[in-house]
Parts: C-alpha cells; sequence; structure tokens
C-alpha cells in the first residue's frame, strides 16, 4: 500500500489484480484536490509503466474517512472517473457521508459514478 498526506488529506492506494482501491481521509477542497488528482493519476499509472499486472479496470473510491468536500473536491472526483473512463476502467464510490452525499445528488454527479452506501 502506498500512501501521502497532503495539509491534513491522506490518499492511500492498494492495487489488487486489475483492481485500485484510494482510500481518502480528511478534506477534499481546492487546497488538498490537484495534489490528490496528481497522486490519483500515479497510483493508476505506476503499475502498468512498470509491466506490474494487468491494467487497473475498476477504480473503487473509499470516502469514509472525508469530513469535507468542496466543488474542488468534487472536481476531484469526476477527474478520477476521467481516468476511468480513458482507461474503460469502472469508477466505484463507497461509503460517502451525508454531506458528500447531498453534494453528489444536488449536482447529479452521483449519476457518474457506481455509488455503495
Amino acid at each position: 500500500m502506498s500512501g501521502s498526506d497532503t495539509g491534513g488529506t491522506r490518499i492511500a492506494g492498494e492495487r489488487d489484480g486489475d483492481r485500485l482501491l484510494i482510500t481518502l481521509q480528511g478534506s477534499l477542497d481546492a487546497i488538498s484536490a490537484s495534489a490528490l488528482q496528481t497522486q490519483l493519476y500515479d497510483l493508476t499509472q505506476v503499475h502498468d509503466l512498470l509491466g506490474l499486472g494487468v491494467p487497473v479496470r475498476h477504480i473503487h473510491i473509499d470516502l469514509a474517512g472525508v469530513d469535507f468536500c468542496d466543488a474542488a473536491g468534487l472536481r476531484m472526483l469526476v477527474a478520477a472517473r476521467r481516468v476511468a473512463e480513458s482507461r474503460q476502467a469502472s469508477c466505484h464510490l463507497h461509503d460517502p457521508q451525508p454531506h458528500l452525499r447531498w453534494l453528489l445528488r444536488a449536482t447529479r454527479a452521483d449519476d457518474l459514478f457506481q455509488v455503495h452506501f
């Protein structure tokens, strides 16, 4: 498992075959979104570049530890979905807190993901 800390926001990634599990904790906001987006891209690419195993086909993002998300954080999640789409992969969001569920529904972004409560 690899991981990092971006100003109180943490991202960790773990690869299992063609599945990538990303765990986010803390705030998804303008301060953290850019760095998190870069790390997300890196996590999906590193195994492919090194020729380790099969390409990522399923991206699962665990949001249970996200305590705040603004528009910048939402853009980061949508960017994750674009990364998945470019790889012909599915993108799943797991256990979003009530505030994030509301944001996903209010912006209709929940239609972009497979959301698991």
